[in-house]
Protein backbone atom coordinates (compact mmCIF):
# COMPACT_ATOMS: atom_id res chain seq x y z
CA UNK A 1 0.00 0.00 0.00
CA UNK A 2 1.49 3.38 -0.80
CA UNK A 3 -0.93 6.45 1.00
CA UNK A 4 -2.85 8.22 -1.51
CA UNK A 5 -1.89 11.44 -0.38
CA UNK A 6 -0.27 13.18 2.74
CA UNK A 7 -3.05 14.59 5.28
CA UNK A 8 -2.82 18.41 6.68
CA UNK A 9 -2.75 19.51 10.06
CA UNK A 10 -6.71 20.04 9.68
CA UNK A 11 -7.09 16.57 8.64
CA UNK A 12 -5.25 15.12 11.93
CA UNK A 13 -7.40 17.48 13.90
CA UNK A 14 -10.69 16.55 12.51
CA UNK A 15 -9.86 13.10 13.12
CA UNK A 16 -8.23 13.52 16.39
CA UNK A 17 -11.45 15.88 17.41
CA UNK A 18 -13.83 13.36 15.79
CA UNK A 19 -12.97 10.19 17.99
CA UNK A 20 -11.85 12.25 21.27
CA UNK A 21 -8.24 11.55 20.52
CA UNK A 22 -5.17 13.24 20.90
CA UNK A 23 -2.24 11.63 18.84
CA UNK A 24 1.42 11.75 20.15
CA UNK A 25 3.62 14.46 18.14
CA UNK A 26 6.10 11.67 16.88
CA UNK A 27 3.03 9.81 15.32
CA UNK A 28 1.45 13.47 13.89
CA UNK A 29 4.76 13.86 12.14
CA UNK A 30 5.15 10.55 10.64
CA UNK A 31 1.28 11.19 9.17
CA UNK A 32 2.28 14.61 7.72
CA UNK A 33 5.29 12.98 6.44
CA UNK A 34 4.49 9.69 5.17
CA UNK A 35 0.88 8.64 5.91
CA UNK A 36 1.27 5.17 6.49
CA UNK A 37 2.89 2.50 4.14
CA UNK A 38 4.82 -0.64 3.88
CA UNK A 39 7.71 0.19 4.80
CA UNK A 40 11.28 -1.60 3.81
CA UNK A 41 11.99 -2.15 7.14
CA UNK A 42 9.40 -4.52 8.49
CA UNK A 43 10.83 -6.58 10.90
CA UNK A 44 10.66 -6.37 14.75
CA UNK A 45 13.04 -8.83 16.89
CA UNK A 46 13.36 -6.67 20.33
CA UNK A 47 10.32 -9.03 21.86
CA UNK A 48 11.68 -12.39 22.78
CA UNK A 49 9.01 -13.41 24.36
CA UNK A 50 7.23 -13.10 20.95
CA UNK A 51 10.01 -13.79 18.54
CA UNK A 52 10.17 -11.83 14.86
CA UNK A 53 7.16 -10.08 14.34
CA UNK A 54 6.21 -8.27 10.93
CA UNK A 55 4.49 -5.04 9.91
CA UNK A 56 2.88 -5.15 6.90
CA UNK A 57 1.63 -1.81 6.47
CA UNK A 58 0.86 1.20 8.41
CA UNK A 59 -2.62 2.86 8.21
CA UNK A 60 -3.22 6.23 7.05
CA UNK A 61 -5.74 9.12 6.65
CA UNK A 62 -7.94 9.56 3.74
CA UNK A 63 -7.00 6.23 1.70
CA UNK A 64 -8.98 5.13 -0.88
CA UNK A 65 -8.72 1.63 0.50
CA UNK A 66 -10.86 0.99 3.77
CA UNK A 67 -8.37 -1.28 4.98
CA UNK A 68 -5.70 1.18 5.47
CA UNK A 69 -7.60 3.46 6.60
CA UNK A 70 -6.86 4.78 10.47
CA UNK A 71 -10.91 6.00 10.86
CA UNK A 72 -11.87 2.46 9.07
CA UNK A 73 -9.92 0.18 11.58
CA UNK A 74 -10.98 2.26 14.63
CA UNK A 75 -14.40 0.75 13.63
CA UNK A 76 -13.75 -3.08 12.74
CA UNK A 77 -11.60 -2.52 16.52
CA UNK A 78 -13.91 -1.09 18.59
CA UNK A 79 -14.49 -3.20 21.58
CA UNK A 80 -12.22 -4.91 20.41
CA UNK A 81 -8.69 -3.18 21.13
CA UNK A 82 -9.43 -1.09 24.45
CA UNK A 83 -10.42 2.44 23.71
CA UNK A 84 -6.80 3.76 25.07
CA UNK A 85 -5.39 2.59 21.53
CA UNK A 86 -5.87 2.66 18.11
CA UNK A 87 -4.58 0.11 15.93
CA UNK A 88 -1.74 1.78 13.15
CA UNK A 89 -0.91 -1.23 11.63
CA UNK A 90 -1.18 -4.58 11.11
CA UNK A 91 0.87 -8.34 9.96
CA UNK A 92 -0.26 -10.49 7.24
CA UNK A 93 -1.99 -12.37 9.90
CA UNK A 94 -4.70 -10.18 11.46
CA UNK A 95 -2.55 -8.69 14.18
CA UNK A 96 -2.39 -5.47 14.83
CA UNK A 97 0.10 -2.62 16.27
CA UNK A 98 -1.29 -0.30 18.37
CA UNK A 99 -0.45 2.92 19.75
CA UNK A 100 -1.57 3.86 23.18
CA UNK A 101 -3.33 7.28 22.83
CA UNK A 102 -4.62 7.65 26.86
CA UNK A 103 -3.90 10.71 28.36
CA UNK A 104 -1.46 8.65 30.68
CA UNK A 105 2.62 8.25 31.33
CA UNK A 106 2.12 5.71 28.74
CA UNK A 107 0.54 7.48 25.70
CA UNK A 108 2.78 6.75 22.60
CA UNK A 109 3.44 3.35 23.50
CA UNK A 110 3.47 0.72 20.90
CA UNK A 111 1.80 -2.67 21.24
CA UNK A 112 1.19 -5.66 19.60
CA UNK A 113 -2.68 -7.08 19.51
CA UNK A 114 -2.64 -10.84 19.37
CA UNK A 115 -6.16 -11.86 17.60
CA UNK A 116 -5.29 -15.27 17.93
CA UNK A 117 -6.09 -14.65 21.83
CA UNK A 118 -8.50 -12.28 21.48
CA UNK A 119 -11.29 -12.07 24.42
CA UNK A 120 -13.75 -10.19 25.92
CA UNK A 121 -12.79 -6.72 27.10
CA UNK A 122 -13.98 -5.95 30.76
CA UNK A 123 -12.14 -2.70 30.92
CA UNK A 124 -11.31 -0.68 28.15
CA UNK A 125 -9.66 1.86 29.94
CA UNK A 126 -6.55 -1.39 30.56
CA UNK A 127 -4.29 -2.65 28.23
CA UNK A 128 -5.68 -6.48 27.61
CA UNK A 129 -4.00 -9.68 27.93
CA UNK A 130 -3.42 -10.04 24.03
CA UNK A 131 -1.29 -7.08 23.93
CA UNK A 132 2.08 -7.26 23.97
CA UNK A 133 4.54 -4.23 25.01
CA UNK A 134 6.71 -3.22 21.97
CA UNK A 135 8.30 0.30 22.39
CA UNK A 136 8.11 3.40 24.47
CA UNK A 137 7.46 5.52 21.30
CA UNK A 138 6.06 5.60 17.89
CA UNK A 139 10.24 6.74 16.74
CA UNK A 140 11.52 4.27 18.82
CA UNK A 141 9.27 1.57 17.28
CA UNK A 142 9.61 2.53 13.56
CA UNK A 143 13.25 2.90 14.14
CA UNK A 144 13.48 -0.25 15.83
CA UNK A 145 12.50 -1.95 12.32
CA UNK A 146 15.11 -3.63 10.58
CA UNK A 147 15.21 -5.14 6.57
CA UNK A 148 14.18 -9.05 6.10
CA UNK A 149 17.13 -10.43 4.34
Amino acid sequence: MQPDKKPTTSDIKTFEKKYGLQLPEDYIDYLLTHNGGSPEACLFTKNKELGYLILNEFYGLLTIDDQDDLAYNLGIFDGRIPKRCIAIGGDPGGNQYCLDVSNTASIGHIYFWDHEEEIHIEDETEISPNMYFLSNSFTNFKNSLIIDE
